[in-house]
C-alpha cells in the first residue's frame, strides 16, 4: 500500500539537522518511540561503537497543531492517536551516521502528497528539505 512508499534524501549532518529543525519548531509531531541508538546493538561497523548512527523518528502532523486541539498532554494524546489513527500524520525518520564522514539522511514514508503536505504545513521545511535534495544526486529512490 501507500505506506510502504518511501522518499529517502542523503545529505550533510548540518542539512540534515535543519529539516529536523524546521519539524521540531512546531507543535504538529510527536517523538516516535522508535528513536533509537543503532538497529543492531550487538554488531557494530568495524569495531565502531554502535551509537555512532543515530535515528531520530517523527510522527508528523502537518495539517493539526497538537497543543490547540488537546491540552491535556503529549502522553494522553499520542495514547489517543495510536488508538484512533483518525488524524492523517506522515512518518518520518532522520538518520545521522558519526563514523568518519558527514552523512545524514532523511526518509519520508508515504507518496508524493505527503512530501506537498509537510511542505505546507511547516514553516522553513521546504527550503530545509531543498538543501538536502542537492546533496541527494537527482533520484531520491
Amino acid at each position: 500500500g501507500v505506506r510502504s512508499m518511501k522518499s529517502e534524501y542523503n545529505g550533510s549532518i548540518l542539512a540534515v539537522r535543519a529539516v529536523e529543525d524546521s519539524i521540531r519548531a512546531t507543535h504538529k509531531y510527536t517523538k516516535g518511540a522508535f528513536s533509537r541508538r543503532a538497529k543492531h546493538p550487538q554488531t557494530p561497523v568495524q569495531g565502531d561503537a554502535p551509537s555512532a548512527v543515530l535515528t531520530e523518528y517523527y510522527e508528523v502532523y502537518p495539517d493539526t497543531d497538537l497543543e490547540e486541539i488537546l491540552p491535556l498532554g503529549k502522553a494522553f494524546w499520542e495514547t489517543l492517536a495510536w488508538l484512533g489513527g483518525a488524524i492523517p500524520h506522515v512518518d518520518v525518520r532522520f538518520l545521522y551516521d558519526y563514523r568518519g564522514g558527514d552523512k545524514a539522511k532523511v526518509v519520508i514514508w508515504g507518496g508524493n502528497g505527503v512530501i506537498q503536505a509537510l511542505e505546507n504545513g511547516i514553516p522553513g521545511f521546504t527550503e530545509a528539505l531543498a538543501a538536502v535534495k542537492v546533496n541527494s544526486g537527482g533520484d531520491a529512490s
